[in-house]
């Protein structure tokens, strides 16, 4: 009883270091390069609010995403295997290339040019195809039944 008591306690510590480190690596950028962002707006306030509510909407869907990603890779994990395993696994692969083509986008920002587009429309299309060839997985099981 115990030692699954202690397994859940190491189990929640790594995922609390999950998240925290994955919040700094994701905020420390955009306050160091906080400074360099330059954008030509007028002087009004509700630019200025609508761009940071921009950031941060954007900053949030990383977030959102990388936690989802987590908790769904967890969750394949703990099928072991099987149909509903392999499907989920497709997916939380194609959750976590559409995070990182997110993250390409939030990038584009602060270093401009083509690579950072470039690298965006790969990773959600490479997302996208792992969702599609999940999703064909699911209806292959489903019809089989």
């Amino acid at each position: 009883m115990k030692k699954q008591k202690n397994k859940k306690i190491k189990a929640s510590n790594k995922m609390k270091k999950f998240l925290l480190i994955s919040m700094i690596g994701i905020i420390s950028p955009k306050l160091v390069l906080a400074q360099q962002v330059n954008f030509s707006i007028s002087n009004d306030g509700i630019a200025y609010a609508s761009r940071f509510t921009s950031d941060l909407s954007l900053l949030l869907s990383v977030v959102i995403g990388l936690i989802a990603t987590y908790l769904v890779f967890r969750a394949v994990k703990k099928l072991k295997g099987g149909l509903f395993g392999s499907i989920l696994n497709f997916i939380s692969l194609g959750m976590l290339f559409i995070v990182l083509g997110t993250i390409a986008v939030f990038m584009n920002s602060w270093f401009p040019g083509i690579w950072f587009n470039i690298i965006s429309t790969a990773f959600f299309a490479m997302g996208y195809i792992f969702m599609v060839v999940g999703a064909n997985k699911l209806l292959k099981g489903v019809m089989n039944v």
